[in-house]
């Protein structure tokens, strides 16, 4: 089972930075010297990287990410993982943070774990000790998601949310700002705190983790179908087997 648990976050790993990468390279244009994140902007306080991260490295930097995704994904190891930790440092580094906020720095998250278990050479302490992290900051990354909305009283009247999905950025169907205006805003906020807040619930038992996971599945997937988020969708996902493992082992 530690085996199918460290594949399945691989697998999943690997697809979210791959389909992340073929978005950078989609808009690569907008990294050119005469885009809108070219590198003379970001670079003030990073010249030593200046040679490696302008237009045209970078995206040497990407094809190699986006190759070493798919060599996950293919289940090759050895210097995999630590590649393309590496390559997704840099992309962050790029961007002076991350480009897609919470999703980019879960990635790392995963990362890391997946370079403990490989360069642990199949040790099955190293495995688990990598597979136990991730889950840890998978169901953390959910808790501390619903605390930071429970202190907030929008949040309990609903119109955080409301507020939030009306925003021209955020670029969710008008209708879904019309319908969470109302008590289906609060309720629907209600909901969201609750559930974030039960996710330690997860390691009380492994029903309860799958029962979360499944309702986590059902939340990203809203998220795509509403903000387009699925890059989120992807990367939480790979947090998922680990949870499931750590339940079933308590």
């Amino acid at each position: 089972m530690t085996h199918d648990a460290l594949r399945a976050i691989e697998i999943l790993i690997g697809l979210s930075i791959a389909v992340g990468t073929l978005e950078l390279l989609v808009v690569r244009r907008a990294l050119a010297d005469d885009g809108i994140w070219r590198w003379d902007t970001l670079a003030v306080e990073l010249g030593g990287l200046r040679s490696l991260l302008a237009y045209g490295p970078f995206q040497t930097v990407l094809g190699v990410r986006l190759v070493a995704a798919v060599l996950l994904v293919a289940g090759v190891h050895g210097a995999v993982a630590p590649v393309l930790w590496l390559a997704t440092l840099l992309v962050n580094v790029r961007f002076r943070g991350t480009f897609n906020g919470g999703s980019d720095l879960m990635a790392m998250v995963v990362l890391s774990g997946l370079v403990v278990a490989h360069l642990g050479a199949g040790s099955a302490v190293a495995v688990n000790l990598a597979i136990i992290y991730v889950a840890v900051q998978g169901v953390l990354s959910y808790f501390v998601a619903g605390v930071v909305k429970a202190v907030n009283p929008g949040w309990w009247r609903g119109t955080a949310l409301a507020a939030f999905v009306s925003r021209p950025d955020v670029g969710a169907p008008r209708w879904v700002g019309a319908a969470l205006g109302g008590p289906a805003g609060r309720a629907v906020s209600w909901g969201v705190i609750a559930f974030e807040l039960a996710f330690p619930l997860a390691f009380t038992g492994v029903w309860a983790a799958v029962v979360l996971v499944a309702g986590a599945l059902v939340f990203h997937v809203a998220n795509v179908v509403v903000f387009g988020l699925n890059r989120f969708l992807l990367t939480w996902a790979a947090t998922w087997p680990a949870i499931v493992y750590v339940a079933y082992g308590l």
